[in-house]
């Protein structure tokens, strides 16, 4: 048993490389051991007692350390890239609902991050196994002539251990936590959390067809069109509207006067559909999932008479998204390829767009879901596009400087292009809503789901929900009615913080529906509007420049 001990003592040092390099927490460390020591001391002291051969013990460890510092690296790598652990409001809804194809185009997308992980796998793990295999030879010539036969003490202490193991599964989150159960146990999870949500939103549809208690009521003209873009992935810190040195926006820079442009927008969440389930329905960050309750924008629009329309470059089959979509009176995704694992550029939109603003219905809402800016960057955009590829200029100077790697300096290149070419395609659809029918209100609303952390804070290039660059936002308006009327109106209108969790506050209002889920302090356009406290990933959120946020942490913490 003396060597087992020694030989469990230096596999746990492997997980403490895995700690003291900052890729799994000081929990996730603890747990990790204890199932690692749990597994080897357990089943390898039941083998040892019962005197099955020495190579037995050895398969052992050479199955099970490998499997425990696979896991520790690939929550290493999903750390850095999400900025969390896996957890299955986020990262299991990224990492799930996808499909070959986009797999394909992360992993292209992520390889230099990829291969520091398995580096890191590779080389913890060939060191503790040689080591191991130093130490097995060593302490076995030592005490081969002293070893005795295990007498029931040692079998006692053998089943002792192995019962702990059992133990230790029987505790729900030390369960979890153990890798060969983690990831059938997540994707269980998410699995179980989807089919939880086709059941509520078809419950959910079922009792709202008769909205007597929604209290719904047009205040409105007797024609209107609202048009909510959403995009993809987009950073303000990489648009020229927003002050960024490269000319990534000259169709925006050139209708300025002609928007309204907010300048202190955070999204609730660093990924699509946690930020979409509170943007487009009455769930915020206090009540994350009054979206199983309440009535969303597509219902409260249709009772209130509109007749609405979703046109989307996403796959149909996106999820909460795909089911959103459903209620849409009609619905066109012109992304019959794999969804954001396609090039399928978002100016091929421009056509069932085109004829949703023509359909002869009085009042409109139309909802446009962009690809955007989304990873892999050099495939949103066509490649007359390019127009920043290895540019020579101040921001690939200041990146450099900033220690940013060459890689991290070409990927920003190719996220100003796909930010360039959504300027021409957000550009284009404001000028078909003004060239459309003016004789009638209209409004269009463009915001993104969230950011992107491409260089701005560290070597990165993705989602990130520990990097403030994750959640800050564009978020304009365009409309053909009067802009406030002196500089200075409209000058605090845009610099209103807000945080989108609320943005179905100002859609409505912009509707010009009163319900009682409408909340006139929560529209960032309401003469009685609020400011409230803003959070990113449960940390508070200060403008400004400041560190990354501490890595790890999730919820919100109020």
């Amino acid at each position: 048993m003396r060597i087992l001990f020694c030989r469990v003592l230096l596999s746990v040092a492997g997980l403490l490389v895995f700690f003291l390099s900052d890729q799994i927490s000081a929990n996730e460390c603890l747990k990790l051991g204890a199932l690692l020591a749990a597994f080897l001391l357990g089943i390898g002291g039941v083998l040892h007692a019962w005197r099955v051969r020495a190579s037995a013990i050895t398969v052992l460890v050479r199955c099970v350390v490998p499997l425990f510092y696979l896991d520790a690296a690939v929550k290493g790598f999903l750390r850095s890239y999400f900025g969390m652990r896996p957890n299955p409001n986020a990262v299991l809804q990224a990492m799930f609902a996808t499909d070959q194809t986009e797999t394909a185009e992360f992993f292209l997308h992520n390889r230099v991050d990829l291969v520091q992980a398995a580096a890191w796998f590779v080389l913890v793990t060939v060191a503790v196994l040689l080591a191991d295999r130093h130490l097995q030879r060593r302490l076995a010539v030592r005490l081969s002539a002293s070893a005795a036969v295990p007498g029931r003490v040692q079998k006692g202490i053998a089943v002792s251990l192995a019962v702990f193991l059992v133990a230790l599964h029987v505790n729900t989150t030390m369960r979890r936590e153990n890798p060969a159960l983690f990831w059938p146990l997540r994707y269980q999870q998410y699995a179980q959390q989807l089919d939880a949500m086709q059941t509520m939103q078809q419950a959910l549809t079922a009792a709202m067809a008769a909205p007597r208690d929604w209290d719904v009521r047009y205040a409105g003209e007797d024609a209107r069109t609202v048009i909510l873009v959403i995009g993809e992935s987009t950073n303000r810190a990489s648009m020229s509207l927003y002050g960024y040195p490269r000319a990534t926006t000259p169709q925006l820079d050139a209708m300025r006067s002609r928007l309204l442009v907010f300048n202190d927008v955070i999204s609730p969440a660093a990924s699509t559909v946690e930020s979409m389930m509170t943007m487009l329905t009455p769930a915020d960050l206090d009540n994350p999932d009054a979206w199983m309750a309440k009535p969303n924008l597509l219902m409260l629009a249709e009772a209130a008479g509109y007749k609405t329309f979703w046109v989307s470059n996403q796959t149909r089959n996106d999820g909460w998204i795909g089911m959103l979509a459903g209620e849409a009176d009609e619905s066109d995704f012109i992304n019959y390829g794999t969804g954001r694992g396609e090039n399928n550029f978002d100016a091929n939109l421009f056509q069932p767009f085109a004829q949703a603003l023509t359909d002869a219905a009085p009042k409109k809402l139309i909802v446009v879901h962009l690809l955007g800016a989304h990873p892999s960057y050099d495939m949103r955009y066509p490649s007359r596009f390019s127009y920043f590829d290895n540019k020579h200029d101040g921001v690939s100077a200041q990146m450099a400087s900033q220690g940013r790697s060459a890689w991290i300096r070409r990927q920003r290149d190719e996220y100003d292009n796909a930010i360039r070419y959504g300027d021409y395609v957000l550009g284009s659809l404001i000028d078909m809503a003004e060239k459309a029918k003016s004789d009638r209100p209209a409004s269009l609303l463009f915001v993104s789901d969230h950011g992107q952390e491409v260089g701005y804070s560290r070597n990165h290039a993705g989602h990130s929900a520990s990097d403030k660059s994750g959640y800050e936002i564009p978020m304009l308006l365009w409309n053909n009615q009067p802009m406030p009327p002196s500089p200075a109106a409209r000058a605090a209108l845009e610099s209103r913080p807000y945080q989108t969790d609320k943005l179905d506050a100002t859609v409505l209002g912009l509707l010009k529906i009163e319900t009682r889920y409408y909340a006139a302090h929560d529209d960032i356009l309401s003469s009685t509007f609020i400011p409230v406290q803003r959070y990113m990933n449960g940390v508070r959120y200060q403008p400004g420049t400041l560190p990354p946020l501490a890595a790890g942490t999730h919820g919100v913490a109020r």
